[in-house]
């Protein structure tokens, strides 16, 4: 036993150190007093999220049906309107999700082991991210959200491994992963790759509770728990939201652009043969003038489709100037069904389209149009002539995930011309303080009292450079160790950390391949794509890089 006064040092250590993080957390808070929810019309975004908020708070649904509704999915809307129910708002939840996630995640370090001063560096770069004080995480958009998540998921990860390698059940933290798991499968489109990292998590408690021999039967029953709990968790939750689709749209659909018929008549369209080949345009101009002679039911919806043209977002974003590309196109063919009157509802619209798609095929099969197998789905196959522009949408990927933009923000964010009902129902669901009807009748007018400014708002630019220098050199550096450290695995075996780190180095990779393939044919992402994996690949590469060192050392000795 260790002496009472060795005892008394220890605790008070201990209690200046998660004194000296809460005074850092406040630091944080104080850098971000000033930052506001940017409200912008976005209706495929930002506007379409807290509008679908909007009326789930008035218990009538997402709204009325129109093309967008089931656009994306609700995740992020079902959080808005959590959030305005206990009277939250909707920024700050962000915030505290993504800081207790932090921290969670740093007793999970301090318990596998890891220095506290180790620790603590750690924490202070997943804390003061530069891209928790830009652009993109003010917007209500999902990307932030969907950060805090992941570092949860990680977080309890870490707690679990730790546990089943002392031969323990977890399932508190269990519970914890359960929960995260299934919020996030319905965030954002690619979190469907969660399922992966879902199987490699429980590989790494089986393999854990093999290392105890012989593993306890409370263990054992852990271990079946471990994967039947969270998957069942996901697939209840997926059960509850086709349950409550299908009540208030007639059809159990999350996403009309993921599954259903729309999908399946873009496919039917891209594989009409045209002259015009280009891989980020699946409808071209070409195919849409056969179809008004082929599918005469389709032509109220090309007759309001938009002209390519030099000016338009097709043009100046992708450089596709004679059509119109994948990242606009399917949205406005379903904007043009709507506005003809043709999809009042859900049912009628996948009616719609099942009967426009077949009349395709029929053409395709009685050769008045030529025709060639080009996938099922939005997204099509890979073809070999696409490797170039593979390679290079990875390589575009790659250095974000480096160092993205974070576009941060040295004052409170300018507050956008928008119509005053929008600008009111983002009010009363994200209850922002940057606009408010007791000081403006009209984005026009100016309040009538000063805004706050954060004494520290310089040093959020003033940080943005060195922080993103560093954490580029050290996200290389830790990638170095995260090989080290598998290929010692035989000869220093793989802890919590280190098997927590290989986990989510595996999930990174996957989804790296998956929205490389997707950047084919839908154009570059932007910068916050890789918002999540820079936040967690910071916080990880200190402890991974110690790791590595501890192995290679061990290594040598032997």
């Amino acid at each position: 036993m260790r002496p009472a006064n060795e005892e008394a040092r220890a605790r008070a250590a201990n209690i200046a150190f998660w004194l000296v993080v809460a005074g850092v957390v406040a630091l944080k808070l104080v850098l971000i007093s000033d930052l506001s929810v940017q409200i912008k019309f976005l209706p495929h975004d930002d506007s379409l999220y807290v509008g679908r908020a909007y009326y789930l708070l008035l218990g009538q649904g997402y709204g009325p049906y129109d093309p967008r509704i089931l656009e994306k999915y609700p995740g992020i809307s079902l959080w808005l309107a959590a959030m305005r129910l206990l009277g939250i708002p909707f920024l700050l939840s962000v915030n505290v999700l993504y800081i207790l996630s932090g921290l969670y995640v740093l007793t999970g370090l301090l318990k596998c082991g890891v220095r506290r001063s180790l620790a603590f560096a750690a924490f202070m770069l997943f804390l003061f991210n530069p891209i928790t004080m830009g652009y993109e995480w003010v917007r209500v958009i999902r990307e932030p959200l969907d950060t805090g998540l992941l570092a949860l998921v990680l977080g309890a990860m870490l707690h679990v491994y730790r546990a089943t390698g002392e031969g323990r059940a977890a399932w508190a933290h269990l519970a914890v992963i359960a929960s995260a798991f299934a919020f996030s499968l319905f965030m954002r489109e690619e979190d469907r790759l969660l399922w992966a990292l879902l199987g490699l998590f429980w590989l790494g408690v089986a393999w854990h509770a093999y290392r105890a021999r012989p593993p306890s039967r409370a263990l054992v029953a852990f271990v079946v728990a471990a994967a039947l709990v969270p998957a069942a968790s996901g697939k209840l939750y997926e059960y509850a939201l086709r349950a409550f689709a299908e009540e208030h749209y007639g059809q159990p659909v999350l996403n009309e652009l993921e599954e259903g018929e729309y999908p399946r008549l873009l496919a039917a369209i891209r594989s009409i043969n045209d002259a015009k080949d280009n891989r980020l345009v699946m409808v071209t101009q070409g195919a849409l003038h056969k179809l008004r002679v082929v599918a005469p039911d389709f032509a109220p919806v090309i007759d309001r489709l938009p002209t390519p043209s030099a000016g338009s977002f097709s043009c100046r974003i992708q450089g596709v100037c004679s059509e119109i590309s994948n990242g606009w196109m399917p949205f406005w063919i379903k904007d043009a069904a709507f506005e003809a009157g043709l999809t009042p509802t859900l049912p009628a619209a996948q009616a719609y389209f099942r009967n426009v798609r077949e009349e395709i095929e029929r053409a395709c099969e009685a050769k008045k149009l030529h025709c060639t197998e080009r996938g099922r789905s939005l997204i099509p196959p890979m073809e070999f002539r696409w490797t170039r522009a593979y390679v290079g949408e990875a390589w575009r990927l790659a250095k974000m995930a480096f160092g993205p933009d974070p576009n941060v923000l040295s004052l409170p964010p300018v507050t956008y011309n928008v119509p005053i009902d929008l600008g009111r129902r983002f009010q009363a669901v994200t209850m922002t303080s940057r606009f408010d009807t007791l000081w403006q009748s009209s984005f026009a007018d100016r309040p009538n009292r000063p805004l706050y400014q954060s004494p520290l708002w310089a040093s959020r630019t003033a940080l943005t450079k060195p922080y993103r220098a560093f954490a580029a050199l050290l996200l290389i550096a830790a990638l170095v160790a995260l090989g080290i450290r598998i290929w010692l695995a035989d000869v220093s075996t793989l802890g919590p950390l280190s098997l927590t780190i290989a986990v989510f180095g595996i999930y990174l990779l996957l989804r790296f391949v998956a929205l490389s393939y997707v950047a084919v044919f839908m154009g570059h992402f932007e910068p916050r794509m890789m918002f999540a994996t820079y936040a967690l690949g910071t916080y990880f590469a200190l402890p991974l890089i110690a790791c590595a060192v501890s192995a290679t050392r061990i290594a040598k000795d032997r």
